[in-house]
């Protein structure tokens, strides 16, 4: 399977993909490398060799408004669910102000454009990746009751059934003929010595009690509560009005996935010829690849499991930009289907890598118990190692723009309820000296003659 997924790593470097120019920190490294490496193959593989196409873009840049990553996504989002915010180039000027101001007075929020709070653009995006993800096919809306459709999601009403969706043709794949016949059967394995067991026996059937059991709970919809709940409260928890870490850490949970699906998304911007299909089929097998970690994640201290995930994604052969970039996708895509699998094994590859701080997603997972077990113990562990990571100077994994957020994370994770402060180095104990008894002189009337 390896071998099938790194097919044409060596192309990558081949592949001229050229982002554009950052305007601001929060799109630092969206672009960089290649995606997928058996993507890449098959799209190069799917045009016309002998053909070179030159495309020329005109770009009109607006002088003194800045691009932003996070315009970007608003403007897609908004235009999306038909508020037009005009041209996707990240600069929020007066039209995309006029578009905000539209979705808030749909949403019933307080109407000003230019005070779209950090809950509302949260809110557009997660009803985005739900509509881009199944939400639409489902319900068979588009634009502004689609958005209603998710606010009624949200808040536990009926969504409408959407009409049946028509059947995709899957690609041909050519079969062996029917008449081949297996004329040489393999001989029949040699019967072991007496006393030795067959290497071939099947192993007895260990039965699981908890086959039929509920499915667990989905990250999609509980974020879904947590940010109904941040809209209720007026914002997100901040470090000055901390009084629960538990739903604080729960919050910040909900931001990072959400950020995580938006960097994901920019990269899949560059993947041609290739249908979201095709590159969830593609992060599945990258899962594969770490399986066996992302089972030990939930039993295995952080410091004893990250040399084996290391093992892993160096033993791939990918180089490490483009295994990061892999990681990146596969964890959007991990999130926008609810696949808690993908995303452990997404970002315990981007760990192992030197992303250190994406750790803090494992102690969340660890905390809540998403795609693992639930361990405070672990997750204190992960918690630690990614924001002492960001203290000394790495780059955050998110919000890179608010440096308060990781002040806040070690106070709610230092309250965390269930797990506790990380535990304070205790000196030794240091061994009390034990009194020597001193003989008492016996009276001479008491000694027996």
């Amino acid at each position: 399977m390896i071998a099938r997924f790194l097919t044409s790593a060596s192309l990558v470097a081949a592949l001229a993909l050229v982002p554009a120019k950052r305007a601001e920190a929060d799109a630092a490294e969206f672009l960089g490398g290649a995606i997928i490496g058996g993507v890449i193959a098959h799209a190069l593989t799917q045009g016309n060799r002998n053909t070179t196409r030159t495309t020329t873009t005109t770009r009109v840049v607006r002088p003194g408004i800045p691009a932003t990553q996070q315009g970007r996504e608003t403007q897609l989002a908004l235009n999306y669910f038909g508020f037009n915010a005009g041209t996707v180039d990240g600069q929020v000027g007066n039209g995309t102000r006029a578009a905000i101001e539209r979705f808030q007075r749909a949403m019933g929020y307080p109407v000003n454009g230019r005070e779209f709070s950090s809950y509302q653009f949260d809110y557009l995006m997660d009803a985005y990746y739900w509509g881009q993800n199944g939400g639409a096919q489902q319900t068979g809306l588009a634009g502004q009751p689609l958005l209603f459709a998710y606010r009624d999601s949200r808040e536990g009403r009926t969504l409408p059934a959407a009409a049946p969706q028509p059947f995709a043709p899957q690609p041909f794949a050519p079969q062996p003929p029917a008449t081949t016949v297996i004329v040489n059967p393999q001989p029949a394995a040699p019967v072991p010595a007496p006393g030795v067991l067959a290497a071939t026996a099947p192993a007895p059937a260990v039965p699981n009690l908890f086959a039929n059991a509920a499915p667990t709970a989905s990250l999609a919809n509980t974020c879904n509560g947590v940010m109904l709940q941040t809209s209720t409260n007026g914002g997100y928890v901040t470090l000055a009005n901390l009084s629960d870490p538990d739903f604080a850490l729960s919050e910040q949970f909900c931001v990072a996935r959400t950020y995580a699906m938006a960097q994901g998304e920019q990269l899949m911007q560059a993947i041609a010829g290739l249908s979201p299909a095709q590159i969830s089929d593609q992060c599945g097998q990258f899962t594969q690849l770490f399986a066996t970690q992302i089972d030990q994640a939930s039993l295995m201290p952080q410091a004893q499991l990250m040399p084996q995930v290391t093992t892993v994604a160096l033993g791939t052969g990918i180089p490490p930009a483009d295994l990061v970039a892999t990681a990146r996708v596969c964890l959007s895509v991990g999130y926008a289907q609810d696949n808690m699998r993908m995303a452990v094994g997404s970002v315990l590859a981007l760990a192992a890598m030197g992303e250190v701080a994406y750790g803090e997603l494992l102690g969340h997972h660890l905390r809540e118990g998403f795609g693992t077990t639930t361990r405070p113990d672990l997750a204190q562990q992960w918690y630690n190692a990614s924001l002492s990571a960001v203290e000394q100077g790495a780059q955050p994994a998110f919000m890179p723009g608010q440096p308060e957020r990781t002040q806040l994370l070690r106070a709610a994770t230092a309250r965390m309820q269930g797990g506790g402060a990380m535990p304070m180095p205790v000196p030794a104990a240091q061994p009390v000296p034990v009194p020597v008894p001193v003989p008492v002189p016996v009276p001479s009337s008491s000694i027996t003659q």
